[in-house]
């Protein structure tokens, strides 16, 4: 995944992450197939090759951070119950604002300009969208909420109160 996903936007064939790996050709093939068949990669469109290019070309089409997953069923059930879409609503704008923050302290501050994703460059032929920049604001995201459900007192209260927490015992 990190040499696909190193290669960017233009994507990177199996002879190639062969040669840079030292891995026989037989391993990349069916890695390569088994990350294509769970989306984790797809085809570099055909129309955006440059001509006479016959290979394959594979390019990263998202990241995962963390350890979190949505089971497939909870996810439709939460849809079609408008319970997705009505937590987008409430934190759209609260969070679109965080972002806005997040961009300006990276922006502005030396030590954290390093870490923020280099603009134009790597975007998907697919979405138009920089991949690297969406992982970025959503590992900040992942990383506060997974501070705030694990750390904070109003969480353990909140639990508590719903019966899945017991206060600390001395």
């Amino acid at each position: 995944m990190d040499r696909i996903r190193q290669a960017g936007a233009k994507g990177i064939t199996a002879e190639e992450i062969t040669q840079q790996e030292q891995i026989p050709v037989s391993i990349v093939y069916t890695t390569l197939k088994e990350l294509y068949r769970l989306e984790y990669v797809f085809l570099y469109p055909r129309q955006k090759k440059e001509k006479g290019e016959r290979k394959k070309r594979f390019v990263c089409e998202r990241g995962s951070w963390g350890k979190y997953g949505i089971d497939k069923e909870f996810d439709a059930i939460i849809k079609v119950n408008g319970i997705t879409e009505g937590i987008m609503d409430d934190l759209r704008q609260p969070i679109m604002k965080i972002f806005d923050e997040i961009y300006e302290k990276f922006s502005s501050k030396r030590e954290l300009h390093q870490f923020l994703p280099i603009k134009d460059t790597n975007i998907c032929p697919n979405c138009q969208r920089s991949h690297e920049s969406m992982e970025f604001f959503y590992a900040m995201l992942l990383r506060s909420i997974d501070l705030m459900i694990t750390e904070s007192k109003e969480i353990k209260d909140f639990l508590i109160e719903k019966g899945y927490a017991h206060e600390e015992q001395p």
